[in-house]
């Protein structure tokens, strides 16, 4: 019995729940569509199923304010802010930097007097005198030489006879040499051709054809070379040596020879007769030399003049005797007498108060103040 009552219960059970309409069960999470009927509504809530369109924000994309602001081509940032001359000027407040300070306003260009200015005197007065001074130092430096030349004119007689040294031109390079040839009586001797050099790499020879003069330019220091010249009607070849420097001298100051005379035994072709005889012309006396080439010794004493004297006329007295150094010509008697290629001649002669000089047509008679 119990177990047919049972039955029974769960029949009526089941009849009672098909003949009761079902009621939609509403989620409280599940929030309303507005504008949709309530049947439809309650059809979707009673299946349960939930849409993610409805519940989920929508997709990233820009704003409606941001699609309607017109885009700007971005414009490089300068020393003077960014943006270019149509940019409007920002209101907004300058972003803060991650470590709390704010960043420095942009500059403001310069006015157009400033760029001005700036194009056509890009330095300051004191920049400029500084930049000189730099300038000039530097060209100081470039100039600077170790070692001075001491220009000096100079004669020499050369000396043929086997044994005997050669002359010696010195130099240095960036100062020219000349050359002169003379006879024993100061007139000059033409080159019967060009001159030979030993080194055309240490030196540049120069001649002047028909001429008596050679013009040497070194090209190089602490070289040596030797020059070889052929004389108009003489025989024998002329050596000179060529040095521009000591490799074991200190000296800071060297004597250049700026014009050498190279006297030659003998008389030049074409050249006047001589006024002097031959045996008071002294070739090889280093006092005379010395007189000429005006270094006289030192213990030699000068010698006042007075009277109408000839331009580049001068006396000294030594060892007893009178040197007269002048350009004209001497009528005095005389003992020696030698001369360079510019017509300078020097004169020895005994002591006396008066010599007469003859300059031209005209003689001119000098008072000496001798002990």
């Amino acid at each position: 019995m119990k177990t047919k009552w049972i039955c029974t219960a769960l029949m009526m059970a089941s009849l009672s729940r098909a003949q009761t309409p079902s009621v939609p069960v509403q989620n409280a999470n599940t929030p309303s569509r507005p504008g949709m009927p309530a049947a439809t509504q309650t059809n979707t809530n009673a299946s349960q199923w939930v849409r993610p369109a409805d519940t989920f924000p929508p997709p990233p994309g820009p704003t409606p304010a941001a699609s309607k602001t017109p885009s700007r081509t971005p414009v490089p940032n300068t020393a003077y802010g960014s943006g270019s001359a149509n940019t409007a000027p920002s209101t907004e407040a300058p972003p803060v930097s991650p470590n709390g300070m704010a960043p420095l306003p942009p500059l403001a260009p310069p006015s157009n007097i400033k760029q001005a200015e700036m194009a056509i005197a890009p330095l300051a007065p004191d920049e400029i005198i500084k930049l000189r001074r730099t300038l000039d130092n530097t060209r100081k430096a470039k100039a600077y030489r170790p070692v001075r030349t001491v220009p000096r004119i100079s004669s020499i007689t050369v000396d043929l006879s086997p044994g005997a040294a050669l002359p010696i031109a010195r130099m240095l390079p960036g100062e020219m040499a000349t050359l002169v040839f003379v006879d024993m009586a100061g007139n000059p001797w033409p080159l019967a051709g060009a001159p030979r050099v030993s080194d055309n790499r240490s030196f540049d020879v120069e001649w002047l054809q028909d001429s008596s003069s050679v013009i040497i330019s070194p090209l190089s220091s602490y070289e040596d070379g030797n020059l070889a010249v052929m004389l108009r009607g003489f025989a024998t070849p002329v050596m000179i040596k060529l040095v521009t420097g000591e490799t074991d001298s200190t000296e800071k100051n060297r004597i250049v020879d700026y014009r050498l005379d190279l006297r030659v035994p003998g008389r030049a072709p074409g050249a006047p007769a001589p006024t002097v005889g031959a045996e008071k012309i002294s070739l090889y006396d280093h006092v005379l030399q010395g007189f000429l080439d005006g270094l006289p010794p030192k213990e030699a004493t000068a010698v006042t003049l007075h009277g109408d004297v000839p331009s580049r006329t001068r006396a000294w007295q030594f060892e007893g005797a009178l040197f007269v150094r002048t350009s004209v010509d001497i009528r005095s008697a005389f003992e020696q007498t030698m001369a360079s290629s510019d017509g300078t001649r020097v004169y020895r002669l005994p002591p006396t108060p008066y010599v007469t000089l003859s300059d031209g047509d005209r003689s001119i008679i000098v008072q000496l103040d001798i002990d």
